[in-house]
C-alpha cells in the first residue's frame, strides 16, 4: 500500500510538471505565432527646425514697440522717476 501511495504520488508531481511545460510551450507557441513589430519609422531632423522668412518673423502688432505713454505730469510711465523734494 505504501508504494502504491508513493507511485501517485510520483504520478501527480509528473502531471504536474507535463502541465507547467505543456503551457509553457504554448505561451512560446503563441508568442512566436504573433507578428514581429515593426521599427517606427525614423524621423528626418534636418526639418526638425524650420527658418520662417524675414516677414513672417515681424512682431504682430499688438507685441510691436508702442509710444510710451505719459501721465499727467509729463512723466513716462513705466520707468524710475526721480522726485526729489
Amino acid at each position: 500500500m505504501n508504494q502504491d501511495a508513493a507511485r501517485l504520488d510520483q504520478s501527480e508531481n509528473q502531471l504536474s510538471r507535463d502541465r507547467e511545460a505543456l503551457a509553457q510551450n504554448q505561451r512560446e507557441r503563441t508568442q512566436a505565432a504573433r507578428p514581429a513589430l515593426e521599427p517606427a519609422p525614423a524621423f528626418n531632423l534636418n526639418r526638425a527646425i524650420e527658418n520662417p522668412s524675414r516677414a513672417e518673423q515681424a512682431l504682430p502688432g499688438l507685441f510691436a514697440a508702442s509710444r510710451p505713454q505719459v501721465n499727467s505730469l509729463g512723466q513716462t510711465i513705466g520707468k524710475f522717476i526721480d522726485v526729489t523734494a
